[in-house]
């Protein structure tokens, strides 16, 4: 399998990927859903809250709040606090105020909304972040992924361009090498954190040659 990186954007990154099956693309796609580790918020004690949520509302909706990951920190429990009041007006609570022990491991966004206090509301917590994949909750997906042979991208492009269809999820700014065979296929990944969606595909592959070895020794 050889994979080429064709653009890379903010977020986003489109690879050529050829001498790759059906399967085996499927099985990268699947790793960088469901299998690359991440930090999440699992544990949340509450000291106070005076709003009008109850706190599993609240916790569900921290769990989900994107969080950085340090390769250094994977093996540790990160505690993230929050002490917010809204003393003379209503106030938004946003994810750039939780203040984390580790500094290597946040929010990845800091404009995320919580929840908004009413005037004279407070809310104060401590949450602890551990690691996880996306197999056992979503709230640890860090990525996605999706794939489309060569052709079906030319296709959708011509069909784009022509103005019959809309925006291409597999658009992106760079062209194809003008050798680019048919049977090659376009993956594309998103991340949502700190990690370059550039090295969620390799992280992914890593996982995915971890898992072809486990099943050679099985077979051996």
């Amino acid at each position: 399998m050889n994979i080429q990186l064709l653009d890379e954007k903010e977020r986003k990154a489109w690879f050529l990927v050829s001498g790759a099956s059906t399967s085996l693309l499927n099985a990268l796609r699947r790793a960088v859903i469901s299998e690359l580790p991440a930090f999440a918020i699992e544990e949340v004690q509450f000291y106070e809250n005076t709003s009008p949520m109850f706190n599993e509302y609240v916790a569900a909706r921290l769990g989900l709040v994107p969080l950085t990951f340090e390769e250094s920190s994977s093996t540790s429990q990160v505690s993230l606090s929050l002490d917010a009041e809204a003393v003379e007006e209503p106030k938004t609570v946003y994810s750039g105020d939780l203040i984390s022990q580790d500094e290597a491991i946040k929010p990845s966004f800091l404009h995320v909304p919580i929840m908004k206090l009413g005037k004279g509301q407070r809310l104060r917590f401590e949450a602890i972040a551990v690691v996880g994949t996306g197999k056992k909750h979503a709230k640890f997906q860090s990525a996605l992924a999706s794939f489309s042979s060569v052709q079906e991208y030319l296709d959708e492009e011509k069909e784009r361009k022509a103005g019959e269809v809309g925006a291409s999820r597999h658009a992106f700014a760079g062209k194809l090498p003008g050798d680019v065979k048919k049977n090659e296929s376009v993956f594309y990944v998103e991340t949502f954190n700190n990690v370059a969606a550039r090295e969620q595909l390799y992280r992914a592959v890593r996982v995915v040659e971890a898992q072809l070895d486990r099943v050679v020794e099985l077979v051996k």
